[in-house]
């Protein structure tokens, strides 16, 4: 007689930061691999001995289980059953108006009724119960979507903005999903990644005009990725590298449709490359390849979709800025960099899939 797994075996969702990999299990204990952010001690204390990248499992401890984790570049940001936010990491400009280095989640007393969040390398942002959009950080270029004059602004609502299902963050951008599948785009704009038809910069949040409702996003360092209700896929910003899976030009202002073999579930962005999950659950990947993490076993750059081998049936995907993770059937799958130890105990340089956790962990 088959049984089921207990929760606290199954990894329920991933998240890829700068050099980090997050696992939320579902009983809400996350564990970290890699730098900053992973739950080890961060770099910043060196008068706590500060620990190297970690190759195994860090439990990041908190009181509270987190529903869902968000990891940005040093930094994570987790929402908690309670809807409260949690960060922590080590981040130069202040993290939630706080500068120290964290190993235990700081709760943010500014933001209650979360229910999604986004950590980047400079800016965050966090959707609470009603759809509104919060956002702090470095305001460079707008990035923020509203007016905030300081480097490190604490979380504040952005207006002019319908109430959002998720944001995400690149390098010095924003773009938020409205719960009615419009797309909305601001910050710094050089290649073209927020969408808009032009080049200049935008400080608050600016509708994308498209003939489709979009339904999931993904931003990389310049550019995106978007999933329409039907499943179809388009792509804009930067594609020196091929990440928006079309060859020919250097960027794009305005959203291209990408030809894959079949319905896209779910999109991801690492640095100037691109991931796609198929609803058979086969994995895409594209765009710069030099430290492998196109999963291809080489480290040629693709300008078009290619399947990632060795995957099947794969339900989740997650992009850091050299690395990817897979969740499938057995457990996390992982290539790319793992020169901070995002990968657990794989070479500095995986070029294909490896597996390094088990989905029935036992922890």
């Amino acid at each position: 007689m088959k049984t089921s797994i207990p929760e606290r075996h199954v990894i329920a969702s991933i998240s890829c930061g700068r050099d980090h990999t997050l696992a939320l299990l579902a009983n809400g204990k996350v564990f970290g691999w890699g730098g900053d952010g992973s739950g080890r001690i961060p770099s910043g204390m060196p008068e706590y001995c500060t620990s190297q990248p970690s190759t195994q499992a860090v439990e990041v401890m908190f009181r509270q289980p987190l529903m869902s984790v968000a990891a940005g570049y040093g930094v994570s940001l987790g929402i908690t059953a309670q809807s409260q936010v949690a960060v922590w990491g080590s981040n130069a400009v202040g993290i939630g108006g706080e500068s120290l280095p964290l190993t235990t989640p700081l709760p943010l007393a500014q933001i209650s009724g979360a229910r999604g969040a986004a950590a980047g390398e400079f800016q965050f942002g966090v959707i609470d119960a009603a759809g509104t959009l919060f956002t702090w950080g470095l305001n460079f270029e707008g990035a923020l979507g509203r007016p905030a004059a300081h480097m490190n602004a604490l979380p504040g609502p952005v207006a002019g903005l319908p109430p959002a299902s998720q944001v995400v963050v690149g390098k010095g951008y924003m773009l938020a999903l409205t719960r009615d599948g419009q797309l909305y785009a601001w910050g710094g704009n050089a290649a073209g990644q927020l969408g808009l038809g032009h080049l200049s910069v935008v400080d608050s949040p600016a509708r994308l005009k498209l003939d489709r409702k979009i339904r999931a996003i993904a931003a990389g360092a310049t550019h995106v990725l978007a999933v329409t209700t039907k499943g179809e896929l388009l792509t804009w910003g930067s594609n020196h590298h091929g990440q928006l899976g079309k060859d020919g030009f250097a960027y794009s202002t305005v959203p291209v449709p990408v030809d894959l073999p079949e319905r896209v579930q779910a999109v991801a962005a690492g640095m100037h490359f691109s991931l796609a999950l198929g609803n058979s659950g086969n994995v895409y990947a594209w765009g710069w390849n030099g430290l492998g993490q196109l999963g291809q076993g080489d480290t040629d750059d693709r300008r078009a979709p290619a399947r990632v081998p060795g995957l099947q049936h794969v339900a989740a995907i997650a992009a850091g800025e050299l690395h990817a993770v897979a969740l499938g059937p057995e457990g996390l799958h992982g290539w790319g960099s793992n020169a901070g130890g995002q990968l657990g105990t794989a070479d500095r340089l995986q070029s294909h899939p490896i597996p390094f956790f088990p989905a029935q962990a036992r922890l």
